[in-house]
């Protein structure tokens, strides 16, 4: 019996085909289908909390789409309950954090830091600087690892192609490297990723693995969709995401998160006539 469900946001649960970003009706359907069976309902992102709120015009505000359960945020490293009380937080080893501004700024790395609340560009260049205007938020000042002792690095964003980053970052021996996209990496610590969210959120609710489903269609959901008890992969996902999947279902514009609950008989027909 499937007792917590997670779901990726961006080509999962909000679909981007068109010229603005769309929240199914099916899903939000599902959703409230799978809360009345007494299911928690998550949200496992790449996401800061931050960006969980308003970012852009054509994005909706993550918080107010559905009364979600709780939150995994930066890729598993920073989970959160409804409320906002932490229920997991896995942050960069401090000597890392300087290890990876030195790579950042021997090699002009397009990159930024990601603390709980805020962030903080390495350097300075116009995708940088497109990032915080996309955010709606001031460009603010480079930044300082004096902050570290009271502001940990939670991960480490770089706009560099998956196979370059690996090879310049080779010499950091404590991270991981993952993306939902867009030659976009996220740099998380070691040990991290949305399955340790999904794991720590389910001991926190006392819920098993093989009672937890999982939605996705980026590399960086391939963890959690192994980890859960189901791992289910959109139809608009790469194929090598399809490939580490229980179960492929329709894309996100084609009701894809109904017609997986239906098919795998998570939930009923009837359980949309409410």
């Amino acid at each position: 019996m499937i007792k917590a469900a997670f779901f990726d946001i961006d080509g999962t649960l909000l679909d981007h085909s068109g010229e603005s970003s769309v929240f199914p009706k099916s899903t939000e359907a599902a959703l409230a289908a799978l809360q009345r069976r007494g299911v928690r309902v998550f949200i496992s992102t790449g996401r800061s909390p931050a960006m969980l709120g308003t970012v852009a015009e054509d994005i909706p505000a993550i918080r107010d789409l559905f009364p979600f359960d709780g939150f995994c945020t930066f890729n598993g490293q920073l989970v959160l309950g409804r409320d906002g009380t932490v229920i997991h937080r896995l942050a960069h080893d401090p000597d890392e954090v300087r290890r990876f501004i030195a790579l950042a700024k021997e090699h002009g790395l397009r990159s930024f830091v990601l603390e709980e609340e805020l962030s903080f560009p390495i350097t300075d260049c116009p995708e940088i600087r497109r990032h915080y205007e996309w955010l709606g938020v001031p460009f603010p000042a480079l930044y300082d690892d004096s902050r570290l002792p009271e502001h940990p690095v939670i991960q480490f964003n770089i706009f560099l192609p998956l196979k370059e980053g690996r090879k310049l970052l080779a010499p950091l021996s404590r991270i991981e490297i993952t993306s939902s996209g867009f030659d976009v990496l996220d740099i998380i610590p070691k040990g991290g990723g949305k399955e340790a969210g999904l794991s720590a959120a389910a001991r926190h609710y006392g819920i098993r693995r093989e009672e937890t489903i999982a939605f996705g269609d980026g590399l960086n959901d391939v963890g959690m969709l192994r980890w859960a008890g189901i791992g289910v992969a959109m139809g608009n996902a790469p194929e090598e995401v399809k490939a580490e999947a229980d179960y492929v279902t329709s894309p996100v514009s084609a009701d894809g998160v109904k017609n997986a609950l239906l098919g795998l008989g998570v939930l009923g027909e009837e359980d949309f006539l409410q």
